[in-house]
């Protein structure tokens, strides 16, 4: 499970900077995904962009999660001093 969020998470922000850089100092207008142009509305664009973020930060999330779960029972999950 480890594996498939972290692949997920590195996808999504690969996918998040492609967009970022590749219309970096456009306007709105001359919008490109994937060297292809689009014609909608500024809005929409950016509400995309803002899904993408949130899955991404549900990858991390998820990543994050099961990597303190990992490490939680290996050392036996009491907190004992």
């Amino acid at each position: 499970m480890k594996l498939f969020f972290l692949v997920g998470s590195i996808l999504f922000t690969v996918l998040l900077l492609i967009i970022g850089f590749q219309n970096y100092g456009a306007n709105m207008t001359g919008f490109q995904v994937f060297f292809t142009p689009v014609d909608i509305s500024p809005t929409l664009i950016i509400f995309a962009i803002a899904f993408l973020g949130m899955l991404a930060g549900g990858f991390y999330f998820g990543f994050l999660t099961s990597l303190l779960k990992d490490n939680e029972e290996e050392s036996g999950g009491s907190m004992e001093v």
